[in-house]
């Protein structure tokens, strides 16, 4: 025997459902559509029930097949910049929107370390250089991204990083940094916006590097 038809005028969006959680959810919605008495005390809970199952998944944008990554030094640069991402979401997801953002921590070290290639190549022949350079660490401590109701992408970005020596391990210093950036695109095409923000990050980083941090470790103290 056939089972019941679906309420007349409504979008039946929960028939897609694979589990057995879910059909009963289902089933109960459309109880409760027949029931008037009870709609206002829990048509409410049972769709927020329903939105964890039946809602679509997010819809990742790769930040860098999106934008495309920028120009970085070769292996022989005296800078090495690594990225971490592990404080935060990463896909980070903007709210307002079912969107994404994929390789955040990989894109992050790539725009930093174009944003300090100048300053790398300006100091090949310091002291430290010759003898292995420097890394920085670039730890994001924070990110938001938001689709706001007029259609404008907001991004921001919080992240602390630490210098260190690549001989010997040495540390230098540890500054904080951050950026906010908006544009007026879909979220699904603001990956541009995030990119400006990043580079914003690697070039405040690149003014500390020329003036903000010691880029020698000290001279070791008395025996």
């Amino acid at each position: 025997m056939r089972g019941p038809e679906p309420t007349r005028g409504r979008p039946d969006a929960c028939d897609a459902g694979n589990s057995r959680a879910l059909a009963m959810l289902c089933r109960m919605a459309r109880r409760l559509l027949m029931r008037s008495s009870m709609r206002v005390a829990c048509f409410v809970p049972v769709l927020a029930a329903l939105g964890l199952g039946c809602s679509s998944p997010p819809r990742i944008v790769p930040l860098l097949r999106t934008a495309g990554p920028p120009t970085v030094p070769g292996l022989a640069a005296p800078l090495e910049v690594v990225s971490r991402s592990t404080a935060i979401a990463d896909p980070l997801p903007v709210r307002g929107s079912d969107i994404v953002y994929g390789d955040l921590e990989t894109a992050l070290g790539i725009a930093v370390s174009s944003a300090t290639a100048p300053w790398a190549e300006a100091h090949r022949e310091h002291p430290v250089a010759r003898h292995g350079g420097w890394t920085v660490l670039v730890e994001v401590t924070g990110a938001d991204a938001e689709l706001q109701p007029g259609g404008r992408v907001v991004i921001g970005l919080d992240a602390r990083a630490t210098l260190r020596t690549r001989d010997g391990n040495t540390y230098l210093g540890q500054t904080r940094l951050g950026c906010r950036e908006g544009g007026l695109r879909s979220a699904e095409e603001g990956a541009p916006v995030v990119y400006r923000c990043m580079v914003r990050i690697g070039r405040d980083l690149a003014g500390w590097l020329g003036g903000g941090v010691p880029l020698e470790p000290p001279p070791p103290g008395p025996a």
